[in-house]
This record gives C-alpha cells, structure tokens and sequence, in this order.
C-alpha cells in the first residue's frame, strides 16, 4: 500500500500546480451558499453521519429535491430534521447505513468515510473505481487530488478538515466530464446544455405487473449511453421501493418489491436520475 501511495504521490508531483482563481468554489463561497449549514462553523468540532449526508446533498444539487420529500425513514434511528437528506443520500449511493435498519446518525467519521461520500458525489462507483475498503478508497482519492497524504485514513475528521475536502470536491471534475462540480452548480448556461442533452429521454418497451410478484422494467431511450443513470421505484407518498443503476444500453429492472394491498392502494410511481442525480423523468404507473 505504502509503495502504491508513493507511486501516486511522484507522478502528482509532475502535474502543473492546482490554483484556486475566479470561477472556483472556496470557504467563504460554500459558507455563502449555506452548504456548510447555519448557527457557526464549528470548526473544531467532529462531524456527524447526518451532517455528512446533508453536506453531499447540497454538493450534488439535490437539497430542494429532499425537501419535497415526505415518505418515512428507512432506518430506526433517523426520525429528526436529517431524515430527508439520509434518504436521498441513501437513494443517490452516496451514504449507506452501517446496517440494514441502523444509520448511526450522530456518529464521527474516519477521513476514508469522508473522501468515499465526496467521490460517490463526483460520479466514482464502489465495485468499479474502488473495491477493497478503505485502502483503494483512499488510494483512488490521492490518485484524483482529493486525499491529503498528511491525515490517516482512519482519523476521525473535525468539521475544518470537511471544509477543506469540500473545496476540493467541488473543484474537482466529475468524473468522464470536462467541468467540476462546482460548475455543476453554479453555472446556468451549463445547466441549460444539460437540460436540452435530457429533454428528449423517454421511457419504452414499459412492464409493470403487480399481480404475483412485483416487476417493473423498461427501456430508456434518447441517448447513446445511459452509464451511471439510475431508474427509482417509489410509492405515491414516497416510500422507497428499489432501484437500478443503467449501463450503455438503457434497459433497467426492478423487482420483488412490496405489492400488499396497502402499497397497490398507497399507488407506485419511478423517477428517472442522470449520471449527475439531476430528476429528468418522472411518472406514476397503474
């Protein structure tokens, strides 16, 4: 692990030097912007699962959208102010629970955790860009900018080392694409070029059976690769039912989902996210 790190850390070294300048994301713009949240900085402070999920949200664009959201908690142990930013983060694969039903939302985070949920909002997939927990994740880190060799991977960060990171995610490129994230969200003619790419996505070839056992399945089309958009089956109210991360192709499947008489009567409805968690499709289903 030592020798690869140092592999990485030589060849940074031969890369023209990163400087923050006009059209880049900094402290005192994420401070404006209320990413960092309200009531101080806290900067000498750990921060929690919760803050976390909530930070990523905003970094990916996604605050107004957890917002509207309605539907209850997956987990046991989040039922505060926090429960729709957990639930999107959980929904967007930025954040998972440490078990099935528990978050451990007040808990501190070690600095792998952090650069995992920063590089998740840059587009890196676990299974794909990093496999082996923690040391390709930290590894994966260094290589793209984002890791500061000087911290442990294991040290429990405080709120100012977040900070940092932070700027550095967002002036990071997303992954595959020619502009950072914080040009993700702060520039409107960017927006539109996105817009204009997603408009004509469609939805085809549409299955939806609830009659012995719940299958939902279908076919994008309007592009020539859907890598990385993912398809969300939801109840009326928001109950989270599945998903399915796309490949090139398109096509997407969700099944063994809940088809009780409750859920049939609650009604389901899918929304269709792109490579960058921007909503781009939604519907309901009958």
């Amino acid at each position: 692990m030592k020798r690869i790190i140092l592999i990485i850390l030589s060849l940074m070294l031969l890369l023209p030097s990163f400087i923050y300048g006009e059209g880049m994301a900094t402290k005192d713009w994420i401070v404006e912007k209320g990413y960092f949240g309200v009531g101080g900085l806290n900067l000498d402070k750990k921060i929690k699962r919760s803050e976390l999920a909530t930070l990523a949200i905003r970094m990916v664009g996604l605050e107004a959208k957890a917002k509207e959201y309605t539907g209850k908690s997956s987990f046991k142990d989040v039922n505060d102010w926090s429960t729709p930013y957990v639930e999107m983060a959980k929904k967007q694969g930025l954040i998972s629970g440490k078990s099935k039903d528990l978050f451990h939302p007040n808990g501190n985070l070690t600095y792998v955790e952090l650069l995992a949920v920063f590089m998740r909002a840059l587009g890196y997939k676990d299974g794909i860009d990093f496999v082996k927990y923690p040391d390709d994740y930290y590894k994966k880190a260094l290589e793209i900018g984002l890791a500061d060799m000087y911290i442990s991977q294991d040290e429990e960060v405080l709120r100012e080392i977040v900070l940092s990171t932070m700027v550095k995610a967002l002036n990071t490129n997303i992954k595959g694409q020619d502009y950072t994230l914080y040009k993700s969200l702060n520039n409107t003619e960017l927006e539109e070029v996105i817009e204009e790419a997603t408009k004509y996505i469609s939805m085809t070839n549409v299955k939806f059976n609830t009659t012995i056992s719940g299958v939902f399945s279908g076919i994008l089309k309007g592009s020539d690769d859907f890598t990385g958009y993912k398809v969300v089956l939801l109840s009326e109210n928001g109950t989270f039912y599945g998903d399915s991360i796309l490949g090139k192709s398109g096509s997407f499947s969700i099944d063994k989902f809940d088809i009780s008489v409750v859920a049939k009567l609650s009604g389901y409805r899918y929304e269709v996210y792109n490579n960058k968690g921007n909503l781009i499709l939604k519907s309901k289903l009958q």
